[in-house]
């Protein structure tokens, strides 16, 4: 321990000038002014590389998180991908079956719906919405005289389903294309 306090002691004396040195003239000012700058300029080089580890930091944190709530949103997609035929087949009985006969099948649509609902799943595609090449698959166009009807959904074909703003299946639709007469 005492040769490390020694050592320590040698070195904040070589650190400093001797009075008798510093009154020795210009070369010794010299040496002092050339260890100041050293030493200020390895300052700044110490607080720009923590700078930049700080903000390296930062952006790998932002980035992390971006990249886990992209994550939970694929998987729920892919999951949903996965039911979205069993819903399709529900939507497609309800469609054929005779009044009356598909109260169940009704019950179970809504509540298969309703739960897709609770994970964020938005179900889309109704006649008269804005058609959008984004959300939407159009399958075949329908003539129309009126403007109103220009580019707007004429039929449902296969309902869209969606997360927020990532389409997890376009909607099917027909769409009504304005045609001067």
């Amino acid at each position: 321990m005492a040769d490390s306090a020694d050592e320590m002691n040698e070195q904040d004396e070589s650190e400093f000038v001797d009075e008798e040195e510093a009154e020795g003239g210009p070369a010794a000012l010299a040496k002092v002014r050339a260890k100041l700058k050293k030493a200020v300029e390895e300052k700044q080089e110490y607080l720009e590389g923590w700078q930049r580890a700080r903000a390296d930091f930062a952006n790998f944190k932002r980035e992390e998180t971006l990249i886990h709530h992209d994550r939970e949103a694929r998987i729920t997609s892919e999951v949903v991908e996965l039911l979205i035929p069993s819903l399709d087949t529900l939507e497609l009985a309800l469609k054929h079956e005779k009044e009356g006969q598909a109260k169940g099948l009704e019950m179970i649509y809504k509540h298969f719906v309703s739960s897709l609902k609770k994970i964020g799943v938005e179900k889309y595609g109704a006649v008269g919405e804005h058609f959008t090449p984004h959300t939407y698959e159009a399958l075949r166009e329908v003539a129309t005289e009126s403007e109103t009807q220009d580019h707007t959904v004429e039929s449902v074909e296969r309902s869209g389903y969606a997360i927020g703003e990532r389409v997890i299946r376009p909607a099917q639709v027909s769409v009504y294309v304005y045609k001067k007469s």
